[in-house]
């Protein structure tokens, strides 16, 4: 419902998305004529034909490489690895809820080798799984890092709120994307291509922003109501257990 534009009412002295659209390509443009970005190759049209549902009519359908300044991938490869270093390299299944997770045994490389391959990413940058399990998002936050090919990463411009990108990516429409577009029969492998063409339902950033309040909302209290549920299942257990141990020692 949240990408669909259905969540939350429309709010007619938004600035058009369009607009939005419109400043973003300038400041892309801009970007490139600096030498800070590499000048991109133009996308095709989006073919309405091709989109699964109707948008707002203030919001815009982009592609992703429309509304990032850099897209790539981690290493392709194995890195060497050293032990004991603060230096770790993280792939896809290190990425959940937001959050880039250090798992026990996740391997460490030494500074040089993270320095040699560190990517270029900042406070809007989004990561998430393209191998694997697909679609699983973090934030990066300044950890010191080493992507693998199974982490995707992509720069977002400051006007497209990344907590809205994420929940976007977390919606059904972005999994009936990405399996449709993704590689391989066992393990899914989703392209960079692919991730660059994906349709994003771009709403205005006013909007964006009420939206991830809505949906935070309504998470936390999915949360609440599960732990209530869990709560209850649990004196229900506790009751039976107490129940048939009466039974079998013929007891009321």
């Amino acid at each position: 419902l949240a990408v669909q534009g259905k969540l939350v009412p429309q709010d007619p002295s938004d600035e058009p998305a369009s607009e939005l659209y419109n400043g973003i390509q300038t400041d892309r443009i801009n970007r490139q004529k600096e030498g800070i970005d590499k000048k991109k190759k133009p996308l095709e049209e989006i073919d309405d034909s091709d989109l699964p549902f109707h948008i707002p009519h203030s919001w815009r359908w982009s592609r992703l490489a429309e509304l990032v300044y850099l897209l790539g991938d981690g290493l392709h490869g194995t890195p060497e690895y050293e032990n004991g270093t603060k230096f770790y390299f993280v792939n896809g299944n290190n990425l959940r809820d937001g959050e880039i997770v250090i798992k026990p045994e996740t391997k460490t490389v030494s500074e040089e080798t993270m320095e040699k391959h560190r990517k270029r990413l900042t406070e809007n940058t989004v990561l998430v799984s393209i191998n694997g399990t697909l679609g699983k998002v973090a934030f990066y936050r300044n950890e010191p890092v080493m992507l693998g090919k199974s982490a995707c990463y992509f720069n977002l411009a400051d006007d497209v709120y990344k907590q809205y990108i994420r929940f976007a990516i977390e919606s059904p429409y972005w999994m009936e994307y990405a399996l449709k577009h993704a590689t391989g029969s066992t393990i899914k492998n989703l392209g960079l291509k692919a991730m660059n063409h994906w349709p994003v339902p771009l709403p205005p950033l006013a909007e964006q922003k009420r939206i991830v309040s809505k949906v935070s909302a309504l998470l936390s209290r999915c949360d609440e109501l599960s732990t209530e549920m869990r709560s209850r299942q649990s004196t229900t257990d506790a009751l039976l257990t107490a129940l048939i141990h009466q039974i079998l020692n013929g007891t009321k």
